[in-house]
């Protein structure tokens, strides 16, 4: 094993807090650091569609909200008036009705006097499932759902009483959760994020003095900084659970950053707060919360079973031979036989090879690779899904070619799980399998629910709620950092983290004012749970709802590059001159599969 690789194995668990930091741009989500993966449910976790979840239909209804408006509705007919009848001969008697008939008639048909406002609905210019979820939002006045402003100043509570831990009359109290991101530079897995603990504490300093906090109610945001690197890493976090609930009295946690393992149960089930983060969840976590735990991405089961259903129902696997080589991890791959075996089996697909491959305790799955290759040719295998980690994936393709498999030969599958959506970890697979094992895997179809890479595509605007943003951040940073949307150019990754810490906090924010003058930690965590669609990181339709606190309602398939054809490849080191690789969008949005 080469000493590049060796470094890599010894720090590739910590790759999960680069995670969905950054809205798609950098993702990762691995085990345990004891190299155990959370328990998983049984079968796929594939949600039910919400009945008002935008579809793929086609035109918005934007324009709907207008034509309710008074002003727009046609006067009352006037050709009911008797002076507007024509001449006609008539008895006398007939003339003397006329007035009386045409004077009912004009009473009956007056517009009734309008409710309220007119709905409050964002246009987005993009159409389609975007402005019909933009449709099902109306924003009315609310303070912390308008598009142009981060927050609007609104009346102070005037009874304002201490409710709960953490709920005082003039406080209420968040904890940020910051994994230090930064330490990954110094073993050449560093990426550049910004400062997200200067982008909370900005936001919230902001709504205190702008926006007169919550109700009145000044935030009291602490932050606790947790590390990424060395030991006990699950302990570490467990104390940092443990210092936000009993030592900050946090009435909501927040991360943008990453953080996984038990301290998510910590703080969730054992200790009954709300949980709003970036990081993907297990099913199982999600089930224990009680509606607490609020995830921007999909769950790891739900990633695969998305997957599966989203082919069948496309037909793309008809006619195909599938293998799947599933590392020994605990917990994955019974996910992966739960949540993507079974439910192509169940629905007719030919899924000839399915095998264990061993990890040995490590996070190099290599041990029965060559026999499993040989199987995928034997079998005549021509659709093969990718569900390894960031090491063994470019292992095992170094292992196809060393037995002839050629590009073309096979088409490869991925999801979020194990982070294959992610840029920095799918370019891993040129870093440490190199030029021939990208081009083995050039091609490679992903699908995802974020917008990674769409910032290359032609035509591409900044999305209004991103710029709203980082517009503020920029204007009001105490360090003077102002991070554009052509940052990104570089392979940087501050913009997207602005986004982040954005949907999280407003996600959070929205629910605090929504609960009421006086409310008790429960009544925040019961509204957070029925928040309905909210904002998020590029506009992306997404909706919380009891049952379902993972946010995104919806998918879309992208496509992996080498050498990448797009602008802003991603520089892989080693391989600056050979055009980096890149992922981006192929297709149009449509709703999850059910």
């Amino acid at each position: 094993m080469s000493p590049r690789l060796r470094s890599a194995l010894a720090i590739v668990l910590s790759l999960a807090f680069v995670a969905a930091a950054c809205g798609g741009e950098v993702s990762v989500s691995v085990d345990d650091d004891e190299g155990t993966a959370a328990p998983t449910t049984a079968a796929p976790a594939v949600s039910e569609p919400d009945a008002d979840e935008p579809d793929d239909s086609g035109e918005a209804p934007a324009e709907e909200t207008t034509t309710t408006e008074p002003d727009d509705e046609p006067e009352a007919p006037a050709t009911t008036e008797p002076d507007d009848e024509p001449e006609a001969p008539a008895t006398t008697d007939e003339a003397d009705e006329e007035p009386e008939a045409s004077e009912e008639e004009t009473t009956t048909t007056e517009p009734a006097e309008p409710e309220g406002p007119p709905p409050n609905i964002y246009n987005d210019p993009r159409g389609g499932v975007f402005a019909e979820y933009q449709a099902s939002m109306d924003r009315g006045d609310h303070p912390f759902m308008q598009i142009d402003a981060f927050c609007n100043a609104h009346p102070a509570a005037a009874d304002r009483v201490a409710t709960d831990k953490g709920i005082e009359a003039d406080t209420i109290k968040i904890t940020h959760i910051r994994s230090k991101l930064e330490d990954f530079a110094a073993i050449g897995f560093g990426t550049d994020v910004g400062d997200p603990a200067e982008m909370f504490e900005t936001f919230v300093t902001y709504v205190n003095e702008q926006c007169g906090g919550i109700r009145g109610r000044m935030i009291d945001l602490h932050t606790i900084h947790v590390d990424v690197l060395g030991d006990q890493l699950d302990e570490i976090r467990n104390a940092a659970c443990i210092e936000a609930i009993e030592d900050n009295d946090a009435v909501i946690i927040v991360n943008s950053s990453g953080f996984q393992g038990s301290a998510t149960l910590c703080i969730v089930e054992e200790n009954e707060t709300a949980f709003v983060t970036v990081q993907p969840q297990p099913e199982e976590f999600m089930n224990r919360s009680g509606d607490r735990l609020i995830t921007m991405t999909p769950t790891a089961e739900e990633a695969l079973g998305w997957l599966a259903l989203d082919l069948i129902q496309r037909g793309e696997l008809d006619g195909k031979t599938v293998g799947i080589a599933a590392p020994d991890t605990p917990g994955q791959y019974e996910a992966v036989e739960a949540g993507l075996v079974n439910v192509l089996r169940d629905n007719g697909v030919n899924v000839a090879v399915f095998d264990k491959v061993g990890c040995g305790g490590t996070v190099a799955c290599t041990e029965g690779a060559v026999d499993t290759v040989g199987r995928f040719r034997s079998e005549g295998v021509d659709v093969i899904f990718n569900v390894f980690n960031v090491i063994s994936a470019p292992l095992f393709l170094v292992e196809m070619l060393n037995q002839g498999y050629q590009p073309g030969d096979v088409q490869f599958y991925a999801s979020d799980f194990n982070s294959q959506a992610a840029e920095i970890v799918a370019s891993k697979i040129l870093q440490f399998g190199g030029v021939e094992a990208a081009a083995l895997y050039n091609g490679a179809r992903i699908m995802d629910s974020r917008d990674v890479g769409a910032y290359r595509l032609e035509g591409y605007e900044p999305r209004a709620f991103n710029e709203m943003c980082t517009d503020l951040y920029g204007a009001y940073s105490p360090s003077g950092a102002n991070h554009e949307s052509e940052d990104r150019h570089d392979g940087n990754s501050r913009y997207g983290m602005v986004g982040s810490v954005c949907t999280v906090l407003r996600t959070a924010l929205r629910a605090l004012y929504d609960a009421g003058d006086n409310p008790t930690r429960a009544d925040v965590y019961a509204t957070l749970a029925n928040l309905g669609p909210i904002d998020t990181n590029e506009m992306v339709p997404g909706s919380i709802r009891p049952g379902k606190t993972r946010v995104p309602d919806v998918i879309h398939n992208l496509v992996w590059e080498f050498p990448c054809t797009k602008p802003y490849g991603l520089p892989v080191p080693g391989f600056e001159d050979s055009g980096g690789t890149c992922i981006y969008p192929i297709d149009e949005y449509r709703p999850a599969p059910s």
